[in-house]
């Protein structure tokens, strides 16, 4: 047999075999993609599975608040205290001073967070609570008897209180200028009460026992990815992965504090996070039903800190 038909036939075998592979590949890669497809339309299997959210590593996170007592007696800057928060301090995230804004919707009998936002970078503070009102605001009530049933008081120039609360969502519109005090309203509404629509709010602090799901809900991921730059909340017990993975449009968690505590557990710091006394963890193994459910409590309950990528 001549050197060229040798050549030949060898040529052929190499041209079948990678026909043979290719198919193959083909037709791999056809049951996978068919396999995706059918994961992601049957509602078997079309849940978010347990997984933690994306994260930012923060290099500058600095604790903000909690009560002189509390703050004294913390081993480090990063303890976690009652009443404090945190947020970061990175490039553009962090907010500048006398040109930033703080939204805090849940304020109960600590302002602290909300005083030192105000005093030490000098940002204009929207607090509010409809329910219960710190010994700073009732002084300035009791001092001005015309303030006796006003649910808004202005402490300063750039830092007012509103006895009014927050509502997922509501099919009744305020009228925003005949509020009364234990009113609740919308985010939308707030951001027109405050004068805030259309402008960067540096940090949503919210801890409002309960509704920040229906909160997170109806919360417009468009306008809160352009002009919120920090958010952090507390969430509570039962809640979903699925109900704050909205939140990954251009938000990453930097910071969290996972409560394991069903009580109410003090020490010299305040309310005691899980991790800070181990020896009382009081988990009812019951009330999960397998190790997923526990996974997502780890991951979703408590204190979370997200930032904007937008701004860093």
């Amino acid at each position: 047999m001549s050197k060229l038909k040798i050549f030949s036939v060898v040529f052929l075998i190499f041209v079948l075999v990678g026909l043979i592979i290719q198919i193959g590949n083909e037709s791999k890669s056809n049951y996978t993609n068919d396999k995706i497809k059918f994961l992601n339309t049957n509602s078997k299997f079309s849940q978010v599975r347990v997984r933690d959210f994306m994260f930012y590593q923060c290099g500058d996170v600095k604790r903000i608040g909690g009560k002189k007592e509390f703050v004294e007696n913390a081993p480090d800057e990063l303890f976690r205290i009652d009443g404090a928060w945190y947020i970061c301090l990175d490039s553009r995230a962090k907010p500048i001073k006398s040109k930033c804004n703080v939204l805090s919707l849940g304020v109960n009998h600590d302002m602290s967070f909300d005083e030192e936002m105000h005093s030490s970078f000098e940002c204009r503070v929207f607090s509010f609570d409809p329910f219960v009102e710190d010994k700073k605001f009732k002084v300035l009530r009791d001092s001005n008897p015309s303030l006796e049933y006003s649910p808004i008081l202005k402490v300063d120039d750039r830092w007012i209180f509103y006895r009014v609360g927050i509502i997922g969502q509501t099919n009744n519109t305020k009228d925003l200028s005949n509020l009364k005090i234990k009113d609740l309203i919308s985010f939308d509404e707030i951001l027109d009460l405050t004068k805030l629509r259309d402008k960067v709010i540096d940090v949503l602090k919210m801890d409002i026992e309960g509704p920040e799901k229906d909160v997170i809900k109806n919360l417009d991921m468009n306008y809160a990815c352009k002009y919120i730059k920090a958010f952090v909340f507390e969430t509570h017990v039962r809640s979903k992965f699925a109900d704050l993975v909205k939140l990954e449009k251009c938000f990453r968690l930097f910071w969290r504090h996972t409560r394991f505590r069903e009580g109410n557990t003090r020490g010299p710091t305040g309310h005691l996070a899980g991790f800070q006394n181990p020896e009382d963890w009081a988990l009812k193994m019951k009330n999960f039903h397998n190790e997923l459910n526990l996974a997502e409590f780890m991951f979703t309950n408590g204190e979370l800190y997200f930032v904007n990528i937008n701004f860093i």
